[in-house]
């Protein structure tokens, strides 16, 4: 299926703009300190910081605690 070029200009343009009005699409800030990353938890599915465990092998989640 051909897509005319006014129509791909239009889906060009609502693109940028939405990507300007929402920054980043995963909302995550770009300067995290070290030992910190945003994921979805796959024990209770929030979307949220996890923190790196002392020992440097395990992030945790902050929402619930599990370690992924």
């Amino acid at each position: 299926m051909a897509i005319r070029t006014e129509d791909t200009k239009d889906l060009l343009d609502r693109y940028l703009g939405a990507l300007e009005r929402h920054d980043d699409p995963d909302g995550a800030p770009e300067d995290l300190s070290p030992g910190l990353e945003v994921r979805t938890c796959a024990n209770c599915g929030a979307h949220t910081l996890f923190r790196l465990d002392p020992a440097g092998t395990w992030f945790e989640c902050t929402a619930c605690g599990h370690l992924a």
